[in-house]
Parts: structure tokens; C-alpha cells; sequence
């Protein structure tokens, strides 16, 4: 009787410290309809209702945490989040990281002033200032094809923000916030796609190594 009492306690030890287990994944503060906080500063959209999942199906509680999109990456390789959503595979990232298969592919295109006339390549970029996400992917892709004048946001609404104000008249930004960012501050119509720039993958990631975690999600 007290063996089964001692094994008994054993197994809900491990029980209990299985279902503690928090799996901390971060990512994009403003992409939606994937991600976005709400008024309150939650987590919203696809990505957080696929972790609500996710966790019902393994028991592992998840701690989705939104940031701007460089601090996030900044997140796992710290080693202050084991998981980033939503990340492209680049050739500079798959230094540092290990990379899912992809699960979505997305659109970037360039955007500029609809007076500007000719825009319709990357080297048609050179020579004007580029606005781009601080940590996006189209940093690298630009650079990589010699497009060097580019001036860093720390999000897509700061972006728009800057290009309404004439601060900027081009900009590389994913299809999906494009289209709800300048609908919502109603510059649709000043601000226009110029060309189709890449099409990129939504992955999750790992910091290099960590392969554990990475074939758990």
C-alpha cells in the first residue's frame, strides 16, 4: 500500500510539472489579420487563435507575446522566448536560426507616391530612400540587390505615418498590412503598389540548435 501511495506521488509530481510547462513564442505586433493587439493590448487574430489551439491539444500553456518585429527576434536569440511566428527563412536568419516548413506564403511589393512615375524594379529604387521595418526580411532582400538608402521603422504604422507626412515616398511592405494600414489612415489612393517585390513564407523558428523545441511545434 504505501509503494502504491510513494509510485502514486511520483506520477502526479511529473503530471503536474508537464501541465506547468509554459512554451514562451513571440512575434509581429502588427500584422494583420494575423496579429494585432486589441484595445487592451492582447494578442489578436489567426496566430493567436492557432497557439489557443495548439496548447488545448498538448497541454503545454503558451505565452504568445506581440512586440515590434526586430525586438522580437532580439526575444529568441537572447534566449528570452523559445519560439518566433511568423518569420521568412532568409540566408542571414538561417545563421542564427532553425526554421519550420512553411505554413503561408505571403506577398511584399514596393509602394510609392502614385506622382512618381518609372518605379518598377529594384534598381529603379536606387538613388530614392526606401522605407522598411526595422527586422524585415525586405531589409536584406534590398541590400542584397544593392538598394542601400533605406530608412528604418520600427513598425508598419510608423511607416504610413512617415510617408503621409512626406517623409518618406517609397516603401516595401507585406500585402496583408498594406492594404489595412492605408485604408486605415485612408492613403490607399496616394500611396499605390508600384511592383511585386517577393513572395515570402510564414515559418515558426527556433534559436539554432534547438531542435527539441522546434519539432514540438
Amino acid at each position: 500500500m504505501i509503494l502504491f501511495r510513494f509510485f502514486a506521488l511520483i506520477f502526479l509530481f511529473f503530471a503536474f510539472h508537464a501541465n506547468a510547462r509554459v512554451l514562451r513564442v513571440v512575434t509581429d505586433d502588427n500584422y494583420p489579420p494575423y496579429l494585432f493587439l486589441d484595445q487592451g493590448g492582447k494578442p489578436q487574430g489567426y496566430e493567436a487563435d492557432l497557439w489557443k489551439l495548439w496548447e488545448k491539444k498538448t497541454g503545454i500553456r503558451v505565452e504568445l507575446a506581440a512586440t515590434d518585429w526586430a525586438s522580437a527576434q532580439k526575444a529568441v536569440l537572447d534566449g528570452r522566448a523559445d519560439v518566433i511566428d511568423m518569420i521568412f527563412k532568409t540566408p542571414r536568419r538561417e545563421l542564427h536560426y532553425d526554421f519550420s516548413p512553411p505554413y503561408a506564403k505571403l506577398r511584399i511589393s514596393i509602394y510609392a507616391d502614385s506622382s512618381l512615375a518609372g518605379i518598377q524594379n529594384a534598381a529603379t529604387l536606387r538613388g530614392f530612400v526606401v522605407g522598411v521595418e526595422k527586422g524585415d526580411a525586405c531589409e536584406e532582400k534590398l541590400q542584397d540587390l544593392g538598394v542601400h538608402d533605406l530608412r528604418l521603422f520600427q513598425g508598419y504604422a510608423d511607416m504610413i505615418k512617415a510617408a503621409e507626412s512626406n517623409e518618406i515616398r517609397i516603401f516595401c511592405m507585406d500585402e496583408f498590412p498594406a492594404a489595412y494600414y492605408l485604408y486605415r489612415f485612408r492613403k490607399q489612393k496616394q500611396f499605390v503598389r508600384a511592383f511585386n517585390f517577393y513572395q515570402g513564407e510564414f515559418r515558426r523558428a527556433v534559436r539554432k540548435g534547438d531542435r527539441a523545441t522546434l519539432e514540438e511545434v
